[in-house]
């Protein structure tokens, strides 16, 4: 019978239909020593953001054939060495994009508001900070979006439909979205938008991509919201500005480094909200994840493609 190894719980009833067709064992999160001696005879992992699936993990796996992400994100596989392998890496592209939408939306009209720094403001007695006029209206202001993908344009037609915004765009791979008038340049989204949002994946050619260049041609009453991943910004770069009020705030729900340090200073700033990577974490959002990630694992095991292959070379190679 195959084997396939969970590194996060994926709930009953997705466990139930693993069972029909695989045995199935558990790893403790985060503990690699015990992944690497589960590897040796599963098939295929069921893998979340608590292990690296590095070029080394996967050499001790010889019978592995499916890594089966639990979201859109395959930052923590390496790709290439599962390809070379022959290794099919698959993920959850539709499924979190409600969430993941939804979230970005909160934080902008968070941030827009100081829903937090007014709220941490009220608990300490400050009930005078109503007077600061630091909250913005969001009404007819310009969004900005860097990638226009399904969740970019979620955001978008929330954005326009309850605030009654502008949305502008821009994208290297799309010249046309409904709703968005499309830019030439990422420039000129940090030029004229109000309310900057990345929508983009992270790999070595967005690496801090966002970061003095950009944020210098922001407006001084411009917003940063990051719900993509945190390596696309340059978060020295960001804490700078808002220290030096160089741009009104920030939302990010993902950082370089997850947890951030300690030391990170954006930890400090009050014209900033925090979230702990949390957009695709909904109750709901868990559900259709886990099943997702689940139902790609079952389907190969039973002998179809799976629905969502991000190395698509491997079926190509398989022929």
């Amino acid at each position: 019978m195959k084997k396939v190894l969970l590194t996060k719980k994926v709930g009953e009833k997705n466990l139930a239909l693993l069972e029909k067709t695989a045995e199935v064992l558990n790893v403790p999160e985060g503990d690699v020593d015990a992944l690497k001696g589960l590897l040796k005879d599963i098939d295929a992992v069921v893998l979340g953001t608590s292990f690296k699936f590095t070029g080394e993990i996967i050499d001790c796996a010889p019978r592995l054939k499916v890594i089966s992400r639990t979201g859109v994100g395959v930052d923590n596989v390496d790709v290439k060495a599962a390809t070379e392998k022959g290794i099919l890496v698959l993920n959850t592209p539709e499924a979190n994009s409600v969430s993941v939408a939804e979230h970005t939306v909160a934080l902008i009209a968070g941030i827009s508001k100081q829903l937090v720094f007014m709220d941490s403001e009220l608990r300490k007695g400050n009930f005078k900070a109503r007077r600061l006029e630091i909250a913005a209206d969001m009404s007819g202001k310009t969004l900005g979006l860097v990638g226009c993908g399904r969740i970019g344009r979620m955001v978008a037609k929330k954005c326009i439909a309850a605030f009654d915004m502008r949305a502008i765009g821009y994208d290297p791979y799309l010249t046309d979205c409904e709703g968005i008038r499309m830019c030439g340049s990422i420039e000129e989204v940090f030029r004229d938008a109000d309310y900057i949002s990345l929508h983009l994946p992270f790999d070595s050619s967005t690496r801090n991509l966002v970061g003095e260049n950009l944020l210098s041609l922001m407006k001084p009453d411009a917003y940063l919201i990051n719900t993509a991943r945190g390596g696309i910004v340059d978060e020295k770069a960001l804490a700078e500005k808002l220290r030096t009020n160089k741009i009104a705030g920030a939302a990010l729900d993902v950082f370089a480094s997850e947890p951030p340090e300690s030391t990170n200073e954006l930890l400090t700033l009050p014209n900033i909200i925090l979230t702990p990577h949390t957009a695709a974490l909904t109750r709901e959002c868990t559900e259709r994840v886990a099943y997702e990630a689940v139902k790609g694992v079952v389907d190969y095991l039973e002998g179809k493609t799976p629905k969502y292959v991000f190395n698509k070379e491997v079926l190509k190679s398989k022929g």
